[in-house]
Formats: C-alpha cells, sequence, structure tokens
C-alpha cells in the first residue's frame, strides 16, 4: 500500500519524520479487499472499493467518536448525507477529515437489518473493511425501503435506558420555552428534585426583594438554557439509565419506532409508538392419556 492511503491520506503532527503517518496515528486502520490491490501492491483508487459493496466497521476504537455515537462492529455505513456511499475507504476518511468546524456530515448506518442516521463531526476512530457481498445484497435491498429525508431536517436524539428496559430519548434541540419560563419545562420532562430547587430560590428570592428576584430568574434562565441538554442527560444517568444509542432523526416518534426495530422490548417514557407487545404464551402440551 502507498504509505499516504494506509491511514488517512493526511500529514498532521504525529506523523513520522518522512512525513508518513502511523497507522494508528488518528486510531484508524483499512482493511482493503486484496481483490483490489495491484501485484507491486499499491492499491488502484479507481479499482479500490469492491463493486455495489459498502464499508462495515470491524472494530471500535477505545476512545473513539464511534464508541461515544454507540456504533458497533459489523454496523455498514450506507450512505453520507443521504446519498448511497460505494466508494473507497481513503475517499472516505477524507469526507470525514475535510469536514469543517461547526459543520456535519449525516451517515446512514445499517445494523442487521435496521437502518437509521447519526450526525458526525470528524472521524470515527475505527478499522474499516468492505461489506461481504451477501451483506451488501441485504443493505441494498434495506435501503430502498428507507425513507431518508433531507440532512438539514435531522437532528441528535439520544436514548437512555436502564436494565429493565426502561428507555428515555431525549432530545438534543434547544428549548425556548426553558429559556422564559423554567418551572413548566422542568414539569414537562419531569425533573422533580430540579424543580423544588429552583421553586425554593424563586421563593427565597422574592421574600427578600423581588430586585433579587428577578435577577436571580433571569439567571437561572440562562443557565437552564444552556444546560437543558446535560441535566436531562445527568438525571437520567442518576437514575441508572445508560446511554443506548445516539440517532438523528426528525421526530421522537421517529426515533422510537427505530429503536424498537433494534429492540422491540424497549418500554419508553412518555411512549408515542404504543406499549411493548407481550410475549406470545408457549403452546401447552397435551397430556397423553395413561396407558391402563
Amino acid at each position: 500500500m502507498n504509505e499516504n492511503n494506509t491511514s488517512t491520506g493526511r500529514n498532521q503532527s504525529g506523523s513520522s519524520p518522512d512525513g508518513a503517518i502511523p497507522k494508528s496515528a488518528f486510531g484508524y486502520e483499512t482493511s482493503p479487499n486484496p481483490d483490489t490491490v495491484s501485484d507491486a501492491g499499491a492499491a488502484n483508487p479507481q479499482n479500490n472499493a469492491p463493486r455495489n459493496s459498502f464499508l462495515s466497521i470491524s472494530e471500535i476504537g477505545t476512545i473513539s467518536r464511534s464508541r461515544t455515537l454507540r456504533l458497533q462492529n459489523g454496523d455498514a455505513i450506507v450512505a453520507v448525507d443521504a446519498k448511497p456511499y460505494h466508494g473507497d475507504i481513503d475517499t472516505f476518511l477524507d469526507i470525514l477529515f475535510d469536514i469543517e468546524d461547526g459543520k456535519s456530515v449525516m451517515l446512514t448506518i445499517w445494523r442487521k437489518g435496521v437502518i437509521y442516521n447519526i450526525i458526525v463531526r470528524g472521524p470515527l476512530g475505527c478499522t474499516l473493511e468492505y461489506a461481504k457481498p451477501d451483506i451488501s445484497e441485504a443493505i441494498n435491498n434495506d435501503f430502498k425501503e428507507a425513507d431518508i429525508g433531507h440532512p438539514d431536517d435531522y437532528s441528535t436524539f439520544e436514548v437512555l435506558r436502564d436494565i429493565k428496559r426502561k428507555t428515555e430519548v431525549i432530545d438534543t434541540r434547544p428549548s425556548d420555552l426553558i429559556m422564559f419560563i423554567p418551572a413548566i419545562w422542568l414539569m414537562q420532562n419531569r425533573l422533580w428534585e430540579a424543580l423544588l430547587a429552583v421553586t425554593l430560590i424563586y421563593g427565597v428570592t422574592l421574600s427578600v426583594h423581588w430586585v433579587l428576584f428577578v435577577i436571580a430568574y433571569i439567571l437561572l434562565s440562562l443557565y437552564f438554557k444552556k444546560a437543558q441538554v446535560p441535566l436531562r442527560r445527568s438525571f437520567s444517568l442518576f437514575k441508572e439509565r445508560q446511554m443506548w444509542l445516539i440517532i438523528a432523526g426528525r421526530s421522537i416518534r421517529e426515533v422510537q419506532e427505530i429503536c424498537r426495530k433494534i429492540d422491540p422490548k424497549c418500554d419508553f417514557i412518555d411512549s408515542e409508538v404504543g406499549p411493548v407487545l407481550p410475549d406470545e404464551a408457549p403452546a401447552k402440551k397435551r397430556r397423553r392419556p395413561r396407558k391402563k
């Protein structure tokens, strides 16, 4: 392989003295298909990716964006910004490294027959390989039936659940309500402890002087505006729910539908997809009559 294609095609800090980037400089390794490498050992950029194949994750970095996004080994990257991706690994890495500050890319993920999206703002930090032909065929069939909209319509949702599969979906989009009426927002999200603390602060400051109350109200509103997502996440962790999935969706209902496809036993708080269906009772075996 050409030394500049071994990892990322980038020469940044951490490179070797001769300008080549070490294979693990950014937590990426590529696993090229042997059939796409020429006899001289250098990959042909035009034929590096098998036809109609997809990229598959073979290993998750210990400390990486892919682990933070709750990706798994075997997940396949189906599309980039809603457009099917059949390119080579190096080109895909270039796309992620070229993301400008404040920008993002929407990746469509295939996991065991389920299609969903994530929003990324940089390299994933995982080992990639080309999906096997049978997997690529299954992905093509599933992707044809998927409803993938414009990337601008998607926002990030965090999904947390406990060992009993009690699941909460956190919308990371900022809420205007919290800026003007924090108490109502806290009630809507069942943050009772925080609501009690806010009520006490309002009561104490109002009993001292109305100006002090106004100052406290403004400061708390500004605080909640910046901390609304970490606040909901921390209270969910306090209730022993762990981060399970991070999904880009157009609505909470859409995210819940995807989660229910991945795990039919997800029991959502404020469910918009109905209750969990009970397991079918096993058929009772008929007893054979005793022989006399």
